[in-house]
């Protein structure tokens, strides 16, 4: 979702960086952690610094970091123009699923904005799954609720961490963003695309391969 679908990584990075300041955390960054469970960045970011938090501390401010990153993707994020055109024929033609390392209230708020809500057949968050990616329990679970084989799938997405669980999950990993391409490609992506545009021939040329 963020990255492929709606531009929030800004509002993603602000949320953190607003949390963690107080905390006298000010070099964090995001794109180290992008596909990251809310949770885990904290815990890798206070160990990393020093600080000893309880897991109580570290589940109410990931519910704060949460509930500030969808402030601003309500006020701030777009939705990529192509995303609602492309996913609804996308849909047409194929059972899609949703499956994002975000929380279950900023996956309602992208699906809302975005007004695909029906175009999912599935739909797995964060808040749904017990490891984080590179860990492909996430995409396991979403390719169980297709009632399809993972060689059979296709995970588009612009992370390291996902592109990892998405081979490990046994699917067929698809790279998103032309400046990533290298390092989509080194963690195991078997292509990268730049835009929503390229997928439908992608998708096509799977499926006549």
């Amino acid at each position: 979702m963020d990255g492929v679908l709606i531009a929030s990584t800004n509002c993603h990075r602000q949320a953190f960086v607003e949390i963690l300041a107080p905390l006298g955390i000010t070099d964090f960054s995001y794109f180290r952690f992008a596909g990251w469970r809310t949770p885990d960045v904290f815990r890798t970011v206070f160990s990393e610094a020093g600080l000893t938090m309880s897991e109580e501390r570290i589940a109410g401010l990931s519910g704060k970091k949460s509930a500030r990153a969808r402030e601003l993707m309500e006020e701030e994020s777009q939705v990529f123009r192509e995303c609602a055109p492309i996913v609804s024929k996308l849909s047409a033609s194929y059972p899609l699923a949703l499956a994002s390392s975000g929380s279950r209230g900023s996956v309602q708020t992208f699906l809302e904005k975005s007004g695909l809500r029906g175009a999912f057949r599935v739909v797995v968050t964060g808040d749904d799954v017990t490891h984080a990616k590179p860990n492909p329990e996430i995409f396991i679970r979403a390719i169980k609720g297709l009632a399809l084989a993972p060689a059979h799938c296709v995970v588009v997405e612009d992370a390291e961490a996902g592109i990892q669980a998405a081979c490990a999950a046994g699917a067929i990993a698809c790279g998103f963003g032309a400046d990533s391409s290298g390092m989509l490609r080194q963690a195991g992506a078997s292509c990268v695309v730049e835009s929503l545009h390229q997928l439908p021939l992608l998708l096509e040329s799977f499926c006549l391969a």
